[in-house]
């Protein structure tokens, strides 16, 4: 697919929310249930929605401002899929990231409908950035999409069972890279239970009512707020 051009964020105002988690494999050995996992982001993502028109009128005094909101996900199987999926339901734009080219990325989905799946996605994203990374450093091409995941959003959804990261660039790595770099990180953890991380110590965490204000920062953090 040749890469899109007309990059989102030229509009005067916009969120872009990333997600980070488990393949579909850990998502069920965690104690997931998708129906329960499915709803919570959902939830999630409207409450964003809700935040971005206020912070939008406040900033921008207008009534009707409606702000540019899209999902920034590599499309794996799992949670960057559950969320991509959710996030355009409710009109969210679709951001892509892949950690190599098209063609070496799908073999890491052997199902046929599986496979299906990532095409169809990456059909209806707005942007796709193939990164240079190769199968001989896989670890190390998983590392830097999730790292651009960081680089492109003001949130990460974060869908983690609370352990350290299994290898190089795993969930819990990107966790705490982005709490390092202040972004406003909602967890999910099993089943489907929300909350705002505070620290990598899945016992420290706020309510998600502290959310528009940990947004706020974010986006006062880099200039628009």
């Amino acid at each position: 697919m040749p890469l899109k051009k007309g990059h989102p964020l030229a509009a005067p105002w916009a969120i872009r929310v990333g997600v980070t988690g488990h393949r579909t494999e850990r998502l069920a050995a965690a104690g997931y249930n998708e129906e329960a996992l499915r709803e919570s982001v959902r939830q999630v993502l409207r409450q964003i929605q809700a935040i971005a028109r206020r912070l939008g009128r406040r900033n921008l005094g207008a009534n009707d401002c409606e702000p540019l909101l899209l999902v920034v996900s590599p499309l794996a199987a799992g949670a960057d899929r559950i969320v991509a999926e959710e996030a355009l339901k409710l009109d969210y734009k679709l951001e892509s990231p892949l950690p190599f080219a098209r063609e070496e990325y799908e073999k890491d989905f052997t199902v046929p409908e599986s496979k299906a799946a990532f095409r169809h996605l990456l059909e209806r994203a707005t942007e796709v950035h193939v990164l240079n990374g190769s199968r001989e450093h896989a670890d190390q091409a998983y590392e830097a999409v999730g790292r651009s995941v960081l680089l492109h959003s003001d949130i990460l959804i974060a869908i983690w069972n609370g352990e350290p990261a299994a290898g190089q660039g795993g969930t819990g790595q990107i966790v705490g890279e982005s709490l390092t770099r202040r972004i406003a990180t909602v967890w999910i953890r099993p089943p489907g239970q929300t909350f705002l991380l505070r620290s990598t110590d899945p016992l420290l965490y706020e309510s998600m009512n502290q959310l528009s204000e940990a947004i706020g920062r974010a986006l006062t953090a880099r200039g628009m707020g």
